[in-house]
C-alpha cells in the first residue's frame, strides 16, 4: 500500500493506491493550515479504510511548482520521516 500526498497550490490530496489501484482519496483546501492538518487527516484516511499504518509500504510526494516552499517542505519531511520509519 502506498500514500502519495499531492500539493498543487492551495490543494491537498492524500491517495491510498493498492499497485495502481487507487482505492481512497481525501482532498482539502487550506495551504497555511498543512502543517495542522496533515498528520490528522493522514489518520483518518487510514482509519476510514481500515488500514494499519504498518501497512503503508511507502509514502511518495507530488509537489507542484506553484505550492508554497514551507508547504513542500512539510510534505516533504513527513514523506521522508514516514519512510525512514517505516524500516525499523
Amino acid at each position: 500500500m502506498i500514500l502519495q500526498i499531492s500539493l498543487d497550490g492551495d490543494n491537498i490530496k492524500l491517495s491510498l493506491r493498492n499497485g495502481r489501484k487507487c482505492v481512497d482519496v481525501l482532498t482539502w483546501n487550506d495551504e497555511y493550515t498543512l502543517s495542522e492538518q496533515l498528520l490528522p487527516n493522514i489518520d483518518k484516511l487510514l482509519q476510514k479504510n481500515k488500514i494499519a499504518k504498518k501497512q503503508i509500504e511507502k509514502v511518495t510526494t507530488k509537489i507542484t511548482k506553484t505550492s508554497g516552499v514551507t508547504s513542500a517542505r512539510i510534505v516533504q519531511t513527513i514523506a521522508k520521516a514516514w519512510n525512514l520509519g517505516s524500516r525499523f
